[in-house]
């Protein structure tokens, strides 16, 4: 039985293919707080990547995590992951963009996880699923900031009129 993790949402104030192109641009993007990413194996639109987040735990103190994923970009839309080691391994993701009915973009992931037993099926459900969603909601407010940033400077990517506040 898959445990499903999101979907979270998000809305961004700049154009489909500039939200994709720097979600894409895996790697090579500024690094904080010892987060970073290190591209091992590149083949095509196919990555096998090491990432290091900080992970704020329930009841414990903030911790640096290594996780090794599959990346598969399929432009022009979605990036596939797929946790090869670490914490969630077997873990599969999707993060796709697509134009926002209102203007600008809507940035959705989604995930999916196999338990390899009832000890992890309660792992996932009660700690990693929450956790999770919190990564990725802070992940995407990063994108929506450096994005929306980035189209207010852009001659290529230039920003969409301004988003009326979300609904």
């Amino acid at each position: 039985m898959s445990i499903s993790v999101g979907p979270v949402s998000a809305r961004i104030a700049a154009p489909p293919p500039l939200v994709y192109q720097m979600l894409a641009a895996i790697g090579q993007g500024e690094s904080h707080d010892g987060e970073r990413t290190e591209v091992l194996q590149r083949d095509g639109d196919e990555l096998v990547c090491d990432f290091w987040t900080t992970v704020s735990v329930p009841l414990a103190a903030d911790r640096l995590v290594r996780t090794r994923e599959r990346v598969t970009l399929r432009p022009p839309d979605t990036i596939e992951y797929e946790h090869l080691d670490g914490p969630v391994r077997g873990l599969k993701e999707t993060i796709s963009v697509s134009p926002h009915p209102d203007g600008g973009t809507r940035m959705t992931y989604a995930g999916s996880y196999e338990p390899r037993g009832v000890l992890d099926e309660l792992r996932i459900r009660l700690l990693a699923r929450p956790v999770l969603g919190r990564v990725i909601r802070e992940h995407f407010d990063d994108v929506r900031r450096r994005a929306e940033a980035r189209a207010a400077r852009s001659r290529v990517f230039p920003a969409p009129v301004p988003l009326s506040p979300p609904r």
